[in-house]
């Protein structure tokens, strides 16, 4: 399948959002436009995909899920998809020796901040993963343990991180569904269908014959993409900031 082959069924527009990373202002300003849009221009169905990574690095992780878990409230189509850095806070949540060090390096620090978690000086690791696991709410939980790892609307397939070349869509790892980066970067062939991922930023939106990128580096940029499809056309939507 090749981008300008490709088309979603007649009637449905779909935003497909990049990483957020706790930037609840992009996701405000992004989701308010979304809403603009709908109301001057009318589709017949509207479904928005998110595609992973909401937590870590940002401002306000914990604000972030507490948004989409109302989207996902009051508007049960809406897909929401796991990232790399979603995983890593239920198992710092589950398991905190095991990743802590993974958890912290890559961002985790703001998301524990955002719980209101701030290290004391001398505290061990125990009583910070103590007190963060105390401070998620369990809905908060549930939501990120209910999040799907991939999804296909015509001829499109949306996941975090990319896919392995030479396998099915069907019968990709849930690993490289959320971590995959160089092997599927640089694979120039044909997919069964076009992937929409985020998980490698860019500064930009990425466009390829055989995938589209829309992970535009929001925690740095203040730049929140969405990807919008419509029949046989794309095009992009941005937070108003960036």
């Amino acid at each position: 399948m090749l981008l300008n082959e490709a088309q979603i069924k007649d009637g449905l527009r779909i935003y497909a959002i990049g990483d957020i990373h706790g930037c609840l202002a992009q996701l405000d300003e992004l989701i308010e436009a979304i809403h603009r849009e709908t109301e001057l221009f009318p589709a017949r169905e509207v479904k928005l995909i998110f595609l992973g990574d909401y937590v870590d690095r940002g401002p306000d992780n914990r604000g972030v899920i507490e948004r989409l878990i109302q989207l996902k409230e009051d508007n049960p189509d809406y897909v929401f998809l796991l990232g790399n850095h979603d995983e890593r806070m239920v198992k710092y949540i589950e398991q905190p020796d095991l990743v802590w060090d993974e958890f912290s390096r890559w961002g985790g620090t703001e998301t524990l901040a955002s719980y209101g978690v701030v290290a004391q000086p001398g505290e061990s690791q125990d009583s910070i993963s103590r007190r963060f696991a105390e401070a998620v709410p369990k809905a908060h939980v549930e939501f990120l343990k209910s999040l799907k790892f991939s999804h296909m609307e015509g001829d499109y397939f949306f996941c975090h991180a990319g896919v392995r070349p030479g396998i099915g869509l069907s019968e990709q790892s849930n690993h490289d569904l959320i971590w995959i980066r160089t092997d599927f970067l640089f694979y120039e062939g044909e997919f069964e269908k076009i992937v929409v991922h985020g998980h490698t930023p860019q500064s930009e939106p990425e466009t390829k014959h055989n995938r589209i990128n829309v992970d535009t580096h929001c925690y740095e940029t203040g730049l929140l993409t969405a990807l919008v499809l419509e029949e046989d056309k794309h095009r992009f939507l941005h937070s108003k900031n960036g």
